[in-house]
């Protein structure tokens, strides 16, 4: 694990409607038919067309939690379980002292501030694990994205192209300068 922050990232958050919990083998079903909807997921290599992938994609999230401390949530409602999307860190462009932020919510559950809540819930456990900065990669074209970054209190900080056009980089500090000179 990096020097950068001092502990791990717990396993499991909750919010007001939701429970975070990290990614085990056991949620490869459900996620799945997230991951292999084209409303969903719309972004990265998605839809996922075959179950390894899905699988192979939890087993990534576990060990950088492993190996890193950084976690990948399943997000359910608290209500009803069900699996209605995912938030959480990996290295991304910036690495894993610096991570990036993921979300994705199901295309039937969007539009009611679960991006939102699961992003503050994640980005408060960051600053209380010691990470400084978080970023999220976001297309100008994902204002929805782009809507859930500045609700959580990221800034537009530049954008960086790549193979699939133009990438805007949000980010947020989350401890002032004079704690990273104690740490």
């Amino acid at each position: 694990m990096t020097s950068r922050h001092r502990s791990s990232m717990l396993p499991a958050l909750c919010t007001e409607r939701l429970a975070l919990s990290a990614f085990t083998e056991d949620d490869a079903a459900e996620l799945h038919e997230l991951f292999a909807d084209p409303r969903t997921h719309t972004i990265g290599s998605g839809p996922f067309t075959a179950f390894a992938q899905t699988s192979r994609w939890i087993a990534n999230r576990m060990a950088t939690q492993r190996d890193h401390g950084l976690c990948w949530y399943a997000l359910r409602r608290i209500d009803t379980g069900q699996l209605i999307g995912n938030c959480g860190l990996f290295a991304g462009r910036t690495g894993y002292a610096e991570p990036e932020i993921g979300y994705l919510i199901a295309e039937g559950h969007r539009g009611v501030g679960y991006a939102a809540e699961a992003t503050a819930a994640v980005l408060r456990h960051c600053h209380a694990v010691g990470l400084w900065r978080v970023w999220a990669g976001i297309r100008p074209r994902n204002t929805a994205s782009r809507r859930v970054a500045e609700t959580a209190g990221m800034s537009f900080d530049h954008v960086e192209v790549d193979e699939r056009g133009e990438l805007m980089f949000y980010a947020i500090d989350l401890a002032p300068a004079t704690d990273a000179l104690s740490a």
